[in-house]
């Protein structure tokens, strides 16, 4: 039992952390800072010229752009004259108080400004932030520059000592540690599943997807996208990329094949069967392959392979029988998945074309006797075949013009860029703070000012930064309380302190990505640790860090409401122009691809989809927080937001089950990508807010439920229907039906309108229209 708890304790780590980026991340920064200080520690120089040395370090090492070894030594040597630039003003300035205000607003708005030059320019704007801010805090005077000049260097080279050797990223190391990732997010979404058949309890609704499971799939889902944004720093094989997406989509067809199975009254030995079958397939997908070796895989892929061959496709979708059939035929793609993507990762990690340990034939897997076929092989090197200097569609080279999706609204064209938006309210912003927190204390006042700042970064609207303030101040509020008991407590004990500061230096950067308050929490124990160093430790001087920094968020959120403001709905509208072009490039490309046989690839367009659907979910995030006014828009935001996950994850599986003229013989089929491209159109048209003339959303028939599966596929294949044929197919259908749904389900949170024709009235007999629910706006 221990061990088991071990394990899974395990897996949770390396499912949350793909690739252990966070890991390495904290741990970078830490390590930086502490070589830092032991290294000015022992050349002697004093403790404020040593402070400003760990930070150049830290800030270095946590705001570094991602990428090779050579583009992160152009940041590190770009971040050093930035700093010396902006430590030389502020000490040159500090005798002239009010001069050195207005130019520390000027820094500020420099610093947001050159955020539009990406990863690099966020570096270089938070240096110079940081070292005006810090020469400010120090008292820098003009005589102890050198000082300080040295003190930023060696916290530099301690930073590049840690990114470029000690922490160097290689293509075979962060191929091994995103694998081993992904085979821990499998293994947990499968465990997930294998606890609710233990559990016994009868599901009542197929479609409601437990929330541990949706949770562990949306993970999944996140860490797959994550790791195709980095293919290129990854050095990623199209084809493994390939293998990952079809690996994500066979879990999640597991995982609702699953839920729907425990919809109906399975006895005790069936929902034992399957739990042992997912066990089987987890030691199999377990992040250590070392199990896998000793693994009887002939037994488990007879015992599958044997539910898939005798179940009937033809049962209905209410007999048990027929879900407990998808389930092992989900189990089986699942696990085939798994084997391609483990032999590739051999494959390229060897650096060889073959070896002992690959078949003959790489158009099958062969496990003792039991052959395999891998789907359709052709038809899936088919997607991809063009010639090298050939550029993805919708990647990096142009899409043709007939089928670039559109940009954003040319409204936007009028508006201030956002980065120079975002300046002007960070300057206003701390103006306001700097006279705020002067007001409270003429000491500290720059608390209120930093906590300014940093509200701003990251944040696309003003209930973003509204949110963000709150857990910033909530945050500190609950660091003050630690940082007060352990301050006192750890009084006189010089080396538990900064064990204990450099600990929360750790945390707090190995949870900024997950939780913005729980950062600040350790920032704040932190600063206390550090007061308690210097030897000026007291709970006042928290409580005032906590005052100023609400003088400082209240600026922030003066300045964001007031000055140029962005409405949350503005932002997720045009998130959701962005959503609905990339879906409908998607479709068009599906259509090339599916009814005109061209050799497209629409999982690039996919890809784009994706990442505008995250997009959507970022910028909807503060209406769905608890603490939003209206709870009718809250509800209403997060049925929009489950539409748009919905609807870009059938596209998803779209584009995983599509090859070249599955639906050339369907003309049903073509008049319904036709319709759904349209209907797309009319959503961009309506997200675009130039206020064109409102076109309807149009229904129409379910092709599912008509269309004879076995029936088209042996109209273009001669002899017995291939079952990899038929389940694709009917993988296509049921995933346009499900698209046209959501779509139309689109039409009550926007204002829509819908066209039903009078054949096809019961279309959306499902959907549950209301015409009491509150738009958007």
């Amino acid at each position: 039992m221990l061990f088991r708890w071990l394990a899974s304790l395990t897996d949770r780590f390396f499912a949350a952390d793909h690739g252990l980026v966070r890991l390495r991340y904290a741990a970078r920064a830490v390590l930086a800072v502490a070589l830092a200080a032991a290294t000015l520690t022992l050349l002697g120089i004093p403790a404020t010229a040593l402070l400003l040395g760990c930070v150049a370090a830290m800030v270095c090492s946590t705001s570094m752009r991602a990428g090779t070894p050579g583009q992160r030594a152009v940041n590190i040597l770009l971040f050093g004259p930035a700093m010396a630039a902006s430590l030389t003003l502020a000490s040159l300035l500090s005798p002239y108080r009010v001069l050195g205000d207005v130019v520390f607003v000027a820094v500020m708005f420099l610093a947001v400004y050159i955020r539009r030059f990406d990863q690099l320019g966020t570096s270089i704007g938070m240096g110079i932030f940081m070292a005006y801010f810090f020469a400010t805090y120090l008292h820098g005077a003009p005589s102890s520059l050198p000082t300080m000049y040295l003190s930023v260097a060696i916290g530099l080279i301690s930073c590049a000592i840690m990114a470029l050797l000690v922490f160097r990223d290689t293509p075979a190391s962060l191929l091994r540690r995103t694998t081993l990732s992904i085979r821990a997010q499998v293994a947990r979404l499968v465990d997930e599943l294998a606890e609710l058949l233990d559990d016994g309890e009868r599901r009542g609704d197929a479609e409601d997807v437990p929330r541990s499971v949706a949770r562990q799939a949306t993970r999944l889902h996140e860490t797959t996208l994550q790791i195709e944004d980095n293919a290129d720093r990854l050095g990623l094989d199209p084809r493994w990329q390939r293998e990952l997406v079809d690996a994500e989509l066979s879990a999640d067809r597991l995982a609702r094949a699953t839920v729907r199975a425990l919809a109906d009254d399975l006895d005790q030995a069936t929902r034992a069967d399957l739990a042992e079958d997912l066990r089987g397939l987890h030691q199999f997908v377990d992040r250590d392959p070392t199990p896998a070796l000793n693994l009887d895989t002939d037994e488990l892929l007879r015992r599958i392979a044997r539910y898939d061959i005798r179940g009937n496709p033809g049962l209905l979708p209410s007999k048990p029988e027929h879900h407990t059939m998808l389930v092992h035929r989900a189990i089986r793609e699942l696990l085939l998945s798994m084997v391609r993507m483990r032999r590739t990762s051999t494959r390229l990690l060897d650096g060889e074309s073959g070896g002992a340990h690959h078949q003959d034939d790489p158009h099958e897997l062969t496990f003792g006797n039991t052959v395999i076929p891998d789907r359709d092989q052709d038809a899936e090197e088919g997607r991809d075949r063009r010639k090298p200097d050939q550029p993805d569609p919708g990647t990096n080279g142009a899409a043709p013009p007939a089928t670039r999706p559109p940009g954003r609204p040319l409204a936007a064209l009028r508006d201030l860029a956002p980065s120079t938006r975002g300046a002007v309210q960070a300057a206003i912003g701390g103006a306001l703070a700097i006279m705020g927190g002067e007001l409270l204390s003429a000491q500290r006042w720059y608390w209120a000012v930093i906590a300014g700042f940093i509200v701003f970064a990251g944040t696309h609207s003003r209930g973003d930064l509204l949110v963000k303030g709150w857990r910033r101040v909530w945050g500190t509020l609950l660091g003050i309380i630690a940082g007060t008991v352990l301050g006192t407590v750890l009084t006189g004990h010089l080396v538990l302190s900064v064990v204990v500061l450099l600990l929360c230096i750790f945390f707090a950067f190995y949870t900024l990505h997950v939780s913005y308050a729980t950062m600040t929490f350790f920032i704040t124990i932190m600063i206390g640790m550090l007061y308690d160093i210097l030897g000026t430790f007291s709970p006042d001087v928290l409580l005032l860090r906590l005052a100023e920094t609400a003088i400082g968020v209240t600026a922030s959120a003066i300045a964001a409401m007031l000055v140029l403001p962005t409405r949350t709905r503005t932002s997720v509208l045009t998130e959701l122009h962005d959503y609905f072009a990339a879906l409908c490039h998607q479709l068009q490309e599906a259509r090339r691809l599916l009814v005109q046989a061209e050799r497209v690839s629409v999982i690039a367009a996919t890809r784009e989809v994706d990442r505008a659907a995250n997009d959507v979910r970022t910028a909807i995030a503060p209406m769905l927080y608890r603490l939003s006014p209206s709870r009718v828009r809250r509800g209403h935001a997060t049925r929009l937001l489950l539409l748009t996950e919905e609807s870009s994850l059938a596209a998803r599986n779209l584009a995983g089950a599509a090859e070249p003229g599955a639906l050339a013989g369907v003309p049903e089929a073509a008049e319904t990508l036709d319709r759904l491209i349209a209907n797309t159109r009319v959503l961009v048209d309506a997200t675009s807010g130039a206020g064109a003339p409102q076109a309807q959303l149009v229904s129409g028939p379910s092709l599912a439920a008509e269309a004879d599966v076995r029936e088209l596929v042996a109209a273009v294949s001669p002899g017995e229907p291939d079952r990899v044929q038929i389940l694709h197919l009917r993988r296509i259908l049921n995933n346009l039906d499900r698209l046209d749904k959501l779509l139309l389900g689109m039409a009550v949170p926007l204002a829509q309108t819908i066209a039903i024709p009078r054949e096809h009235a019961s279309t959306l007999s499902d959907l549950g229209r209301r015409t009491d629910v509150p738009t958007l706006g």
